[in-house]
Protein backbone atom coordinates (compact mmCIF):
# COMPACT_ATOMS: atom_id res chain seq x y z
CA UNK A 1 0.00 0.00 0.00
CA UNK A 2 1.51 3.32 -1.08
CA UNK A 3 -0.73 5.95 0.58
CA UNK A 4 -2.98 6.18 3.61
CA UNK A 5 -5.30 9.19 3.68
CA UNK A 6 -7.11 9.91 6.96
CA UNK A 7 -10.22 12.06 7.34
CA UNK A 8 -11.66 12.82 10.79
CA UNK A 9 -15.18 14.20 10.68
CA UNK A 10 -18.09 15.35 12.78
CA UNK A 11 -21.23 16.96 11.33
CA UNK A 12 -19.66 18.06 8.05
CA UNK A 13 -22.41 16.87 5.71
CA UNK A 14 -22.26 20.18 3.84
CA UNK A 15 -18.63 19.63 2.82
CA UNK A 16 -17.54 16.00 3.12
CA UNK A 17 -18.63 14.93 -0.37
CA UNK A 18 -16.11 17.40 -1.84
CA UNK A 19 -13.41 15.88 0.37
CA UNK A 20 -14.21 12.29 -0.53
CA UNK A 21 -14.50 12.94 -4.26
CA UNK A 22 -11.17 14.76 -4.30
CA UNK A 23 -9.58 11.58 -2.92
CA UNK A 24 -11.42 9.01 -5.03
CA UNK A 25 -10.80 11.01 -8.21
CA UNK A 26 -7.02 10.83 -7.85
CA UNK A 27 -5.29 9.33 -10.88
CA UNK A 28 -2.92 7.49 -8.54
CA UNK A 29 -5.01 4.56 -7.29
CA UNK A 30 -2.85 2.73 -4.74
CA UNK A 31 -4.23 4.07 -1.47
CA UNK A 32 -6.53 3.33 1.42
CA UNK A 33 -8.92 5.98 2.69
CA UNK A 34 -9.76 5.91 6.40
CA UNK A 35 -12.72 8.02 7.54
CA UNK A 36 -13.41 8.39 11.27
CA UNK A 37 -16.81 9.81 12.14
CA UNK A 38 -17.57 10.75 15.76
CA UNK A 39 -21.23 9.73 15.32
CA UNK A 40 -22.39 12.69 13.24
CA UNK A 41 -26.13 13.31 13.26
CA UNK A 42 -26.43 15.69 10.28
CA UNK A 43 -26.46 13.24 7.39
CA UNK A 44 -22.71 12.69 7.21
CA UNK A 45 -23.15 8.95 7.74
CA UNK A 46 -25.49 8.56 4.78
CA UNK A 47 -23.09 10.44 2.51
CA UNK A 48 -20.05 8.41 3.54
CA UNK A 49 -21.95 5.10 3.34
CA UNK A 50 -22.98 5.87 -0.24
CA UNK A 51 -19.32 6.22 -1.24
CA UNK A 52 -18.21 3.28 0.89
CA UNK A 53 -20.57 0.98 -1.01
CA UNK A 54 -18.97 1.98 -4.30
CA UNK A 55 -15.28 1.92 -3.40
CA UNK A 56 -13.58 -0.77 -1.25
CA UNK A 57 -10.62 1.53 -0.54
CA UNK A 58 -12.82 3.43 1.93
CA UNK A 59 -12.75 2.18 5.52
CA UNK A 60 -15.45 3.96 7.50
CA UNK A 61 -15.29 3.89 11.30
CA UNK A 62 -18.25 5.44 13.07
CA UNK A 63 -17.65 5.73 16.81
CA UNK A 64 -17.23 8.40 19.43
CA UNK A 65 -13.80 9.89 19.85
CA UNK A 66 -12.30 12.27 22.40
CA UNK A 67 -11.42 14.90 19.83
CA UNK A 68 -9.89 15.43 16.41
CA UNK A 69 -6.40 14.34 17.47
CA UNK A 70 -7.81 11.11 18.90
CA UNK A 71 -9.64 10.35 15.64
CA UNK A 72 -6.51 11.00 13.55
CA UNK A 73 -4.41 8.83 15.88
CA UNK A 74 -6.80 5.94 15.27
CA UNK A 75 -6.02 6.31 11.60
CA UNK A 76 -2.28 6.62 12.16
CA UNK A 77 -2.32 3.39 14.17
CA UNK A 78 -4.29 1.59 11.42
CA UNK A 79 -2.36 3.05 8.49
CA UNK A 80 -0.85 0.50 6.10
CA UNK A 81 0.44 3.04 3.60
CA UNK A 82 4.10 3.90 3.17
CA UNK A 83 3.09 7.58 2.93
CA UNK A 84 0.51 9.25 5.16
CA UNK A 85 -1.53 12.43 5.21
CA UNK A 86 -4.74 13.64 6.77
CA UNK A 87 -7.40 15.62 5.01
CA UNK A 88 -10.06 17.26 7.14
CA UNK A 89 -13.67 16.88 6.08
CA UNK A 90 -14.08 20.48 4.96
CA UNK A 91 -10.88 20.53 2.86
CA UNK A 92 -10.07 18.81 -0.44
CA UNK A 93 -7.21 17.99 -2.77
CA UNK A 94 -6.48 20.67 -5.36
CA UNK A 95 -6.63 18.42 -8.42
CA UNK A 96 -6.48 14.80 -9.59
CA UNK A 97 -2.67 14.71 -9.82
CA UNK A 98 -1.72 15.35 -6.19
CA UNK A 99 -0.88 11.77 -5.15
CA UNK A 100 0.91 11.15 -8.46
CA UNK A 101 3.14 14.16 -7.91
CA UNK A 102 3.87 13.33 -4.25
CA UNK A 103 4.69 9.70 -5.11
CA UNK A 104 7.09 10.85 -7.82
CA UNK A 105 8.98 13.10 -5.37
CA UNK A 106 9.36 10.42 -2.72
CA UNK A 107 10.65 7.93 -5.31
CA UNK A 108 13.14 10.42 -6.75
CA UNK A 109 14.38 11.69 -3.37
CA UNK A 110 14.74 8.68 -1.09
CA UNK A 111 16.30 10.69 1.74
CA UNK A 112 13.23 12.95 2.03
CA UNK A 113 10.88 12.18 4.91
CA UNK A 114 8.31 14.94 4.40
CA UNK A 115 6.89 16.56 1.26
CA UNK A 116 5.06 19.86 1.63
CA UNK A 117 2.97 21.48 -1.08
CA UNK A 118 1.41 24.88 -1.53
CA UNK A 119 -2.27 25.43 -0.78
CA UNK A 120 -5.22 27.63 -1.53
CA UNK A 121 -7.66 29.02 1.01
CA UNK A 122 -11.29 29.10 -0.02
CA UNK A 123 -14.61 30.19 1.48
CA UNK A 124 -17.61 27.98 2.23
CA UNK A 125 -18.68 28.09 -1.43
CA UNK A 126 -15.23 26.93 -2.67
CA UNK A 127 -14.27 30.35 -4.02
CA UNK A 128 -10.46 30.54 -3.91
CA UNK A 129 -9.38 33.46 -1.73
CA UNK A 130 -5.64 33.28 -0.98
CA UNK A 131 -2.61 31.34 -2.22
CA UNK A 132 -0.10 30.06 0.34
CA UNK A 133 3.44 29.08 -0.60
CA UNK A 134 4.68 25.96 1.13
CA UNK A 135 7.84 27.36 2.69
CA UNK A 136 6.97 31.08 2.86
CA UNK A 137 10.68 31.57 2.02
CA UNK A 138 11.75 31.14 5.65
CA UNK A 139 14.19 28.72 7.37
CA UNK A 140 12.69 25.51 8.79
CA UNK A 141 13.30 26.64 12.39
CA UNK A 142 10.64 29.33 11.97
CA UNK A 143 7.95 26.61 12.09
CA UNK A 144 8.60 26.32 15.82
CA UNK A 145 7.28 29.88 16.28
CA UNK A 146 5.06 30.53 13.23
CA UNK A 147 2.74 27.80 11.94
CA UNK A 148 3.06 28.74 8.30
CA UNK A 149 2.35 25.42 6.58
CA UNK A 150 -1.14 24.38 5.50
CA UNK A 151 -1.68 20.95 7.04
CA UNK A 152 -3.60 19.10 4.28
CA UNK A 153 -0.70 19.78 1.88
CA UNK A 154 1.76 17.78 4.01
CA UNK A 155 2.69 14.14 3.27
CA UNK A 156 5.19 12.08 5.26
CA UNK A 157 6.71 8.63 5.39
CA UNK A 158 4.83 6.37 7.79
CA UNK A 159 7.13 6.42 10.81
CA UNK A 160 4.61 5.57 13.52
CA UNK A 161 4.37 9.12 14.84
CA UNK A 162 1.26 10.05 16.83
CA UNK A 163 -0.37 13.33 17.80
CA UNK A 164 -0.42 14.67 21.36
CA UNK A 165 -4.09 14.29 22.30
CA UNK A 166 -3.77 16.68 25.25
CA UNK A 167 -3.85 19.52 22.69
CA UNK A 168 -7.13 20.58 21.08
CA UNK A 169 -5.96 23.43 18.82
CA UNK A 170 -2.18 23.06 18.47
CA UNK A 171 -1.73 19.29 18.12
CA UNK A 172 -0.86 19.57 14.42
CA UNK A 173 1.63 22.38 15.06
CA UNK A 174 3.42 20.32 17.70
CA UNK A 175 3.37 17.24 15.46
CA UNK A 176 4.87 18.92 12.41
CA UNK A 177 7.37 21.11 14.30
CA UNK A 178 8.87 17.94 15.80
CA UNK A 179 8.76 16.06 12.49
CA UNK A 180 10.37 18.89 10.53
CA UNK A 181 13.15 18.98 13.10
CA UNK A 182 13.90 15.27 12.64
CA UNK A 183 13.32 14.65 8.92
CA UNK A 184 14.51 16.09 5.64
CA UNK A 185 11.73 18.26 4.23
CA UNK A 186 11.08 18.92 0.55
CA UNK A 187 8.93 21.89 -0.50
CA UNK A 188 7.38 21.16 -3.88
CA UNK A 189 5.89 24.61 -4.64
CA UNK A 190 2.91 22.86 -6.23
CA UNK A 191 -0.66 23.32 -4.89
CA UNK A 192 -1.85 20.12 -3.20
CA UNK A 193 -4.91 21.15 -1.21
CA UNK A 194 -7.68 23.68 -0.76
CA UNK A 195 -8.33 24.68 2.85
CA UNK A 196 -11.73 26.09 3.77
CA UNK A 197 -11.27 29.14 5.98
CA UNK A 198 -14.39 30.39 7.74
CA UNK A 199 -15.46 31.54 11.21
CA UNK A 200 -16.92 28.20 12.28
CA UNK A 201 -13.84 26.10 11.64
CA UNK A 202 -11.27 25.56 14.35
CA UNK A 203 -8.60 27.81 12.83
CA UNK A 204 -11.15 30.59 12.49
CA UNK A 205 -11.95 30.36 16.18
CA UNK A 206 -8.98 32.37 17.39
CA UNK A 207 -9.81 32.47 21.08
CA UNK A 208 -8.08 32.52 24.44
CA UNK A 209 -8.10 28.71 24.68
CA UNK A 210 -6.18 28.45 21.43
CA UNK A 211 -3.77 31.18 22.51
CA UNK A 212 -3.15 29.36 25.79
CA UNK A 213 -2.26 26.19 23.87
CA UNK A 214 0.18 28.15 21.72
CA UNK A 215 1.82 29.54 24.86
CA UNK A 216 1.93 26.03 26.32
CA UNK A 217 3.54 24.66 23.16
CA UNK A 218 6.15 27.43 23.06
CA UNK A 219 6.97 26.78 26.71
CA UNK A 220 7.24 23.05 26.09
CA UNK A 221 9.48 23.49 23.05
CA UNK A 222 11.67 25.96 24.96
CA UNK A 223 13.15 27.46 21.78
CA UNK A 224 13.03 31.06 22.93
CA UNK A 225 12.22 32.56 26.31
CA UNK A 226 11.31 35.89 24.70
CA UNK A 227 8.86 34.21 22.33
CA UNK A 228 7.31 32.21 25.17
CA UNK A 229 6.85 35.33 27.30
CA UNK A 230 5.21 37.15 24.40
CA UNK A 231 2.84 34.24 23.74
CA UNK A 232 1.83 34.25 27.40
CA UNK A 233 1.16 37.99 27.24
CA UNK A 234 -0.97 37.53 24.11
CA UNK A 235 -2.96 34.78 25.84
CA UNK A 236 -3.64 37.05 28.83
CA UNK A 237 -4.84 39.85 26.55
CA UNK A 238 -7.15 37.45 24.71
CA UNK A 239 -8.47 36.10 28.00
CA UNK A 240 -9.17 39.59 29.34
CA UNK A 241 -10.75 40.66 26.04
CA UNK A 242 -13.21 37.76 26.14
CA UNK A 243 -14.07 38.25 29.80
CA UNK A 244 -14.67 41.98 29.35
CA UNK A 245 -16.16 41.73 25.84
CA UNK A 246 -13.46 43.92 24.30
CA UNK A 247 -12.77 42.43 20.84
CA UNK A 248 -10.73 45.52 19.93
CA UNK A 249 -8.09 44.37 22.41
CA UNK A 250 -7.54 41.26 20.30
CA UNK A 251 -7.16 43.32 17.15
CA UNK A 252 -4.67 45.56 18.91
CA UNK A 253 -2.48 42.74 20.20
CA UNK A 254 -2.65 40.97 16.82
CA UNK A 255 -1.33 44.13 15.16
CA UNK A 256 1.48 44.33 17.72
CA UNK A 257 2.32 40.67 17.12
CA UNK A 258 2.64 41.20 13.36
CA UNK A 259 4.91 44.21 13.89
CA UNK A 260 7.05 42.36 16.42
CA UNK A 261 7.23 39.36 14.11
CA UNK A 262 8.85 41.43 11.36
CA UNK A 263 11.00 43.56 13.64
CA UNK A 264 12.41 40.48 15.39
CA UNK A 265 13.28 38.71 12.16
CA UNK A 266 10.49 36.15 12.74
CA UNK A 267 11.96 35.17 16.11
CA UNK A 268 8.90 36.29 18.07
CA UNK A 269 5.59 35.14 16.71
CA UNK A 270 3.32 32.49 18.23
CA UNK A 271 0.60 32.33 15.60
Amino acid sequence: MRFTIITPTYNQAAFIADTIESVLNQRFKDFEYLIFDSESDDGTEEIVRSYEQKDPRIIYVREKDSGQANAINKGLRMAKGEIVCWLNSDDFFYNRNVLTHVDRIFRAKEDVGVVVGDAWYCDKEKNLTEYNESDRKVPDWVLGRWYYIVQPSVFWKNMGRLLDESYHYAFDWKFFAAMFGDEKVYYSHKPYSVYRMYEDNKTGQDNAKRRYEIYRLMKERDDSRANTVWCYFVYRVYDAAEKKNKPQWKKGIDFCTRVLFHVSGKRIAGF
